[in-house]
């Protein structure tokens, strides 16, 4: 099946999409704050990225990917990510591994081009959970913190 073909060489060439996520980066003025993360922490977010989409894709566990994704967001708020660009890199990377995932497959039949399209969409399903973990992570996490910080001033 070429969807599993594909899956494994994103998972295999993160790397390369690392460069592209980079590259957008280092472009974006909407992403300042992660211009000031080193290549080697890009690399590392996105190679945590591709690999727990590989999982999620093989075994579509919510309840682990939930918590997963939460404490990335809890992490984000504490260092000081705000809310706005790590929705956006998320959705960088997104566009990334989709633009990857396409350059790889030239003269496809019908049947490997239906696979594809089923592999975008389980993707756009993996993101579309990332993102709504990362988010409720971040804000659980917020209002705790504002209030530990309000004690701590009172």
């Amino acid at each position: 099946m070429i969807a599993t073909r594909l899956l494994q060489r994103v998972e295999t060439n993160w790397e390369q999409i690392a460069r592209a996520v980079m590259l957008a980066r280092n472009q974006d003025p909407e992403l300042p704050h992660y211009k000031n993360l080193s290549d080697d922490e890009i690399r590392l977010r996105v190679r945590d990225l591709t690999t727990n989409l590989a999982r999620w894709m093989a075994n579509p566990d919510e309840a682990r990917s939930a918590e997963h994704f939460e404490q990335l967001g809890r992490r984000r708020y504490l260092e000081g990510m705000p809310l706005h660009e790590v929705l956006l890199k998320l959705t960088v990377l997104k566009r990334a591994i989709q633009t990857y995932a396409s350059d790889q497959n030239y003269s496809l039949t019908p049947i490997e081009i239906y696979d594809e399209l089923e592999l975008l969409r389980a993707m756009a399903t993996y993101f579309d959970l990332v993102v709504f973990r990362v988010a409720k992570g971040y804000e659980d996490f917020a209002p705790q913190d504002r209030e530990q910080a309000r004690r701590r001033t009172a």
